[in-house]
């Protein structure tokens, strides 16, 4: 066989296996990782921060809970707070999770509460029927 044949036949074979190379790499590459859907159901504990003074409003340590209800995009939060080492209750809010990413929004007669899951933090705030912000929450999810 010619010496010249036969090179040409090993580099389209070369070609055809870095081709082929070129390509797996390309679809790898091409495919973006599924969005990661995170829950705000669990127990978050935290802080609940004060932001508008003098008011009757203190700041406190707080403990979450978030739970399913029998509504698809409802949950509820049973609000604590922590006094002497000891929860006492706030009372427990019905609230209206968006989307799966989205806010988890608690409406009262006085004001509305957002919340929004970070990685594995809970951040909030609590703004009044006049659009003051209120009230700042930082938690994270405790185990």
């Amino acid at each position: 066989m010619d010496i010249r044949v036969c090179g040409a036949r090993r580099l389209r074979l070369t070609g055809l296996v870095l081709a082929s190379l070129l390509a797996r790499g390309v679809g790898a590459q091409s495919t973006s990782p599924q969005p990661v859907v995170t829950t705000p159901v669990g127990t978050w504990r935290g802080t609940s921060v004060c932001l508008v003074r003098p008011s009757a409003c203190h700041d406190e340590i707080v403990v979450y809970r978030i739970a399913h209800t029998n509504a698809a995009d409802s949950l509820t939060v049973d609000a604590r707070k922590i006094v002497r080492g000891e929860e006492q209750e706030m009372g427990v809010l019905t609230c209206r999770l968006t989307s799966p990413n989205g806010p988890l929004i608690c409406v009262l007669p006085q004001g509305t509460w957002q919340f929004r899951v970070r990685n594995d933090s809970l951040v909030g705030e609590l703004r009044l029927s006049d659009n003051t912000k209120f009230r700042d929450v930082r938690t994270v999810r405790a185990p």
